[in-house]
C-alpha cells in the first residue's frame, strides 16, 4: 500500500517550502481572500492556469499593449502640451472636472490596457480609469486602499494630473500641501483656495514640488491673511522659469514689488494697498489686472507705474486697474506709454476721469474692443467721442456707476456701435431724490459693497429728469445690464440676439410702459422690482418661447364644426432637418 503522496504545489519531497509555495503565500496574503481571483475556486490545493502575463501585439496598428506587473516600475508619463490639458483633480466636490477625454488620450499617460478582477467579471483598465478620474482627490485616496490594481491606477492618475484645484482648510499645514503636490509630478496648473494664512513657506513648497508649474492661482477666504511680501513674490517669479500665469488675492502686505520674468504673460493682483514701488520687467506680459483696496488713504503712485509700462511691457493687450486714485493724469501717462497692441482697457472707480480723459484715450488707442469706465464722471459727450472713434471695433462697453450719463447717451451708443454685444449701464439713470442709493445690487459690480464718494450723493452736474425712457434697437446686443436704474420708467427693447437682461432694482419701471421684443431672451433678473412688473416680464418673455414651440397641424371637419389635430403620419413631413423648427427653452425670470 502506497503512502499518501504530497501535492507538489504545496510541499516538497524534503518537507520544505518551494518557491511556488512562497509565491502562493505572498499572493494570498496580498489579495486578502481564500478564493482565486481568476476562476473563483478555493486556493488550497489549486493551481490556476491563467496566471501568466502575456504580451499581445495588434496587427491592425502595430501597437503593443503590455499588461503591468506589480514588480516592474512604470515609467513616468510624458507631459502633454498646455493646449491639450483636460485632466484635473480637485479637493472641492463641486469643482471636479468631468470633461470627456478623447480616445487618443485614454492611454496617453502610459497606463496599459489590461483587465483587473471585478467580482464575477473583468473590468477593463480604461473603464476603471474613467471611473476613478471623476472622483475628487479625497475619494481617490480612499480608492487606493481597495486593492493593488486600484492603487496602481490611482498612482498613474496622480502622475498624469496636470491641473490641481486644492482647498486648504484652516488647520492644514504646509506639509499636507507638499505631500499632495509631490504626488503630481507632471503638475502644470495649480489653484489653491486658502482658508488658512499664506506666507513665503507656502511659496517655497510650491516652487520645490512643482518644477514645471505654468499657472498659479491663490484665492483667499475672508478669514485668511496673505502675508507674502513684495520681495518674496519677486523671488518666486524670478525662479519659476516656466510660469506664464499668476493670479493672487489678498496682496495687502506686498508693500512694493519688482517682477522680472521673460515667460509671464498674465498677472492678476487684488487687494493692493499703498505700494511704494511697482516694477514690471516682463517683456511678454499681455494681460495685467491690478485691483486696489477701497480705502481713501491709499498713497500708490499710479501715474509713475503706468508711465513705465510702455518700456517694460510693450506687448500688453489687456489692462484692468480698479482704484480710487485713478485720475486724468493717470490716463495721460497711459496714453504716453504708446501700447500699440492694447485692445481692452478697464479703468474702474476713477471719479476724476472725465470727458477729457476719453478724448485722450480715443486719440491714442483706436482699436479697443472693450472699454470699461465704470465709476467715472464722463457724460453723454464722452459717449459721443467713443462712438465716433470705435464704431468698427468696440463690442463691450461698461459705464456702470456713471451718474452724468442719461438715457439719450445710452440710446446713442447702441445706435452708433453696430458690433456691441455687451453693455452695462447699472446705476446710471437714477432718481436724484432716492434715499436708498446703496442697494444690495451694488455687489454685482466688481464684488465690492462700496463706491466712490461722488456716487453716494447727488452729482454736481445738471440733474436729469427723474423719470426717463429708454428705447434700444440692436441686432447684435446679447447682454444688457440696467441694474439700479431707479430713474427709468419706460423701456422698449427690440434686440433679437439679447439673451441676458438685468433689471434689478428698477423700482420705477411701469409695467404698461415695458415692451420686450427679444425672442432669444433666456434670463431676466428682476430682484427688487414691482410684482406687476414681474408678471408683465414673465408674460412677454414666455410669449416668444411658446410661439416657437412645435404644434401639430390642424384642420376642420367637413362640416366645419370643430378643429381636430392631424396625426403626424397623415401629414407630409419635411425631408431635411433644416425645415424642422427647433424647440427653445423658456426664459427664466430670476428673483435672486
Amino acid at each position: 500500500m502506497q503512502g499518501h503522496r504530497p501535492n507538489s504545489a504545496t510541499s516538497s519531497p524534503r518537507g520544505g517550502t518551494t518557491i511556488s509555495d512562497l509565491s502562493n503565500l505572498k499572493r494570498g496574503k496580498r489579495r486578502g481572500n481564500y478564493n482565486c481571483g481568476r476562476c473563483g475556486l478555493p486556493k488550497k490545493g489549486h493551481s490556476c492556469h491563467g496566471e501568466t502575463t502575456t504580451t499581445t501585439t495588434s496587427t491592425a496598428d502595430s501597437s503593443s499593449i503590455i499588461a503591468p506587473s506589480p514588480s516592474l516600475p512604470t515609467p513616468t508619463p510624458p507631459r502633454h502640451p498646455f493646449s491639450h490639458l483636460r485632466r484635473a483633480l480637485s479637493f472641492d466636490d463641486n469643482e471636479v472636472d468631468v470633461s470627456p477625454i478623447s480616445d487618443d488620450e485614454d492611454c496617453s499617460d502610459g497606463s496599459p490596457e489590461t483587465e483587473l478582477d471585478s467580482g464575477d467579471g473583468r473590468l477593463p483598465w480604461s473603464c476603471l480609469w474613467e471611473v476613478l478620474r471623476r472622483l475628487p482627490p479625497a475619494s481617490l485616496l480612499s480608492a487606493a486602499k481597495v486593492c493593488t490594481g486600484w492603487r496602481d491606477c490611482t498612482r498613474k492618475l496622480w502622475r498624469a494630473a496636470e491641473e490641481l484645484r486644492l482647498r486648504v482648510p484652516v488647520k492644514a499645514q504646509v506639509g499636507l500641501v507638499g505631500s499632495v503636490l509631490q504626488k503630481c509630478s507632471g503638475l502644470v496648473r495649480l489653484s489653491l483656495r486658502m482658508e488658512s494664512d499664506v506666507d513665503a513657506t507656502m511659496l517655497a513648497c510650491i516652487a520645490f514640488s512643482c518644477p514645471n508649474l505654468e499657472s498659479l492661482e491663490i484665492r483667499t477666504s475672508e478669514c485668511a491673511t496673505n502675508r507674502i511680501s513684495g520681495d518674496e513674490l519677486g523671488r518666486f517669479v524670478a525662479d519659476k522659469r516656466c510660469l506664464s500665469s499668476l493670479k493672487m488675492e489678498g496682496c495687502s502686505n506686498l508693500g512694493g514689488f519688482s517682477l522680472c520674468s521673460s515667460t509671464l504673460s498674465t498677472l492678476w493682483l487684488s487687494d493692493l494697498f499703498s505700494l511704494s514701488k511697482m516694477v514690471f520687467n516682463c517683456p511678454n506680459l499681455k494681460e495685467l489686472s491690478l485691483d486696489f483696496s477701497r480705502q481713501e488713504n491709499d498713497c500708490t503712485d499710479l501715474a509713475t507705474m503706468v508711465d513705465a509700462l510702455g518700456r517694460t511691457c510693450p506687448r500688453l493687450r489687456n489692462i484692468h486697474i480698479a482704484s480710487l486714485r485713478l485720475s486724468h493724469a493717470v490716463v495721460l501717462a497711459l496714453t504716453a506709454a504708446n501700447l500699440r497692441n492694447l485692445c481692452m482697457l478697464s479703468l474702474v472707480l476713477g471719479s476724476e476721469i472725465t470727458d477729457a480723459s476719453v478724448a485722450a484715450i480715443a486719440s491714442s488707442y483706436d482699436n479697443l474692443e472693450l472699454l470699461d469706465l465704470s465709476g467715472s464722471s464722463i457724460s453723454d459727450s464722452g459717449i459721443g467721442m467713443i462712438c465716433n472713434v470705435f464704431p468698427e471695433t468696440l463690442s463691450r462697453l461698461l459705464l456702470a456707476l456713471c451718474p452724468n450719463i442719461s438715457s439719450s447717451g445710452i440710446q446713442f451708443a447702441t445706435a452708433q456701435l453696430p458690433l456691441l454685444e455687451l453693455m452695462d449701464c447699472g446705476m446710471t439713470i437714477c432718481d436724484p431724490n432716492s434715499q436708498n442709493r446703496n442697494s444690495a445690487d451694488e455687489s454685482d459690480y466688481v464684488n465690492s459693497g462700496c463706491e466712490p464718494n461722488h456716487l453716494k450723493k447727488t452729482p454736481n452736474s445738471k440733474l436729469h429728469h427723474i423719470y426717463q425712457k429708454l428705447i434700444i434697437k440692436h441686432g447684435q446686443l446679447k447682454k444688457l445690464s440696467l441694474w439700479g436704474c431707479s430713474g427709468l420708467d419706460a423701456l422698449y427693447l427690440n434686440c433679437p440676439e439679447l439673451n441676458d437682461l438685468n433689471l434689478n432694482s428698477c423700482t420705477n419701471l411701469h409695467p404698461e410702459r415695458l415692451l420686450l421684443q427679444c425672442p432669444s431672451l433666456r434670463s431676466v433678473h428682476v430682484l427688487g422690482c414691482q410684482e406687476m412688473l414681474i408678471e408683465t416680464i414673465q408674460s412677454q418673455a414666455y410669449r416668444d418661447s411658446v410661439n416657437a414651440e412645435d404644434h401639430f397641424p390642424c384642420k376642420r371637419l367637413a362640416d366645419g364644426s370643430k378643429r381636430v389635430r392631424v396625426p403626424h403620419f397623415l401629414t407630409p413631413q419635411p425631408s431635411n432637418e433644416k425645415g424642422r423648427r427647433v424647440l427653445r427653452p423658456r426664459c427664466s425670470v430670476l428673483l435672486d
